[in-house]
């Protein structure tokens, strides 16, 4: 088990360190190579680590809606519709993670929003403000649509600050800052396509979105991991 995990996790880095090369040098060709191959790793990683559960092929629904996004996004330079198809795929994604976090991590504890409903006013201010932001650079119909997918995405962030007290500190930790990184990632893509270029932007937020999904991946199998 020890074996077949260290040498999965060592693929999963050699393809990550492909990836930001491919970011930071500009060669497309790293990106074809290793991005559709993140996602499916995950998959596979999940399947032969994490115990039988209910909702686990809604974990595998979430990655591979995350990677249509992925796949769609890489060509999207030659298709414009195919970057909104592309966020379809991420917001269809926001979706599963937020029927995840709240029903494969279900007992009697009472959920932290809940219990601190107050957690609410930094997400709803920082929706607010993306959405300001954005707002003079979206054309008509593309206001809606931001609106609808900021507001899955604080969703899925909020579905995962709300397991605070309802599962170990350690998964707790690993799927609050993989929403969060999730977040920083999707904002980033956004500005950067709807308000100013950033400095070394697929960088940024491959490197933020990569980190966000193993983090979310790793909360989710040590939640219920297999035995040896």
């Amino acid at each position: 088990m020890k074996k077949s995990k260290t040498i999965l996790i060592l693929v999963f880095i050699a393809l990550v360190i492909v990836q930001i090369i491919g970011s930071w040098t500009g060669n497309i060709w790293f990106e074809y190579l290793a991005k559709p191959l993140l996602l499916p790793w995950m998959a596979l990683y999940f399947m032969l680590f994490s115990a039988k559960g209910n909702f686990k092929w809604m974990v595998l629904l979430a990655f591979f809606f995350s990677w249509t996004g992925d796949v769609l996004l890489m060509f999207s330079g030659s298709m414009e519709i195919l970057f909104y198809a592309g966020v379809g795929g991420f917001f269809m994604a926001q979706l599963c993670y937020i029927f995840v976090f709240s029903n494969y991590f279900k007992n009697q504890k009472k959920g932290f929003i809940i219990r601190k409903p107050l957690v609410l006013i930094p997400y709803l201010l920082y929706l607010i403000g993306i959405i300001v932001l954005l707002f003079p650079g979206l054309d008509g119909f593309m206001r809606p649509i931001i609106v609808i997918y900021g507001g899955s995405l604080i969703a899925m962030a909020l579905a995962a600050v709300n397991l605070r007290g309802k599962v170990p500190t350690l998964v707790f930790n690993q799927i609050f800052w993989g929403s969060i990184l999730f977040v920083l990632s999707d904002s980033m893509l956004a500005v950067n396509k709807f308000h100013s270029e950033l400095p070394k932007s697929d960088v940024l937020i491959m490197s933020t979105y990569i980190a966000a999904q193993f983090l979310i991946l790793m909360g989710l199998v040590n939640k219920q991991e297999k035995t040896a």
